[in-house]
């Protein structure tokens, strides 16, 4: 296991690069560069990561969703977190995050 501290944050839009160091089973599939820049640089696309280190083992996305007839309201769409940190608070952290925004 890794060190105790985790540091869990809002990625930017040009920060698709912190997606290069994902731990196994965080995502459902190998993090794609193209696809994962285009989600960022989408103002209504939001993705948390929990960070050990320089490695990602955990994130939350979300979306903004719009409706003609409807308030705005946050989707959010999977969270994940490596086997290796699970049971340390992580993925409510990581909702949290995105509540925020």
């Amino acid at each position: 296991m890794k060190g105790a501290a985790v540091d869990v944050r809002l990625l930017g839009p040009d920060e698709a690069e912190v997606l290069a160091n994902v731990a196994p089973d965080v995502f459902d599939f190998d993090v794609q560069p193209k696809l994962a820049e285009e989600f960022l640089h989408d103002p209504r696309h939001h993705l948390a990561v929990a960070l050990d280190g320089g490695q990602v083992v955990g994130m939350a996305s979300g979306v903004h969703y719009i409706h003609p007839d409807q308030r705005a309201q946050l989707f959010i769409n999977e969270v994940g977190v490596a086997p290796t940190h699970l049971r340390r608070g992580i993925g409510p952290r990581l909702v949290a995050a995105l509540l925020s925004r």
